[in-house]
């Protein structure tokens, strides 16, 4: 007997599982954007960006639109850290040359 039939000798139905529903989105972007966040995140904004880029390179296969959006979410955040440690460095500086400027007018009277 057939490995492919039942006892009365018809052969069972033939089930034909899609592999996905639809065409697969392209992946190759949120790929190479979720590498670069994870670079930039290490060397410039600290590991929070970068674990929204692991994060995003994980759910790639399975979940593209989920990966797209913490890739989104990580770029933000990112820009914003770096906004703010630029914002804390010119209030830096500037502190640094007022207090300069006002030991120096001490110093001279």
């Amino acid at each position: 007997m057939s490995q492919w039939s039942n006892q009365g000798g018809a052969p069972y139905p033939q089930q034909q599982y899609p592999m996905h529903s639809g065409p697969r989105p392209d992946t190759s972007g949120i790929q190479t954007s979720a590498i670069f966040l994870i670079i930039v995140g290490v060397l410039c904004s600290g590991m929070i960006p970068a674990i929204f880029g692991i994060v995003a390179l994980a759910q790639m296969n399975t979940d593209p639109d989920s990966a797209r959006r913490m890739n989104k979410i990580g770029w933000i955040i990112a820009i914003v850290l770096v906004v703010l440690g630029v914002l804390f460095f010119v209030a830096y500086i500037v502190f640094v040359v007022v207090l300069g400027v006002s030991m120096a007018a001490v110093g001279s009277s």
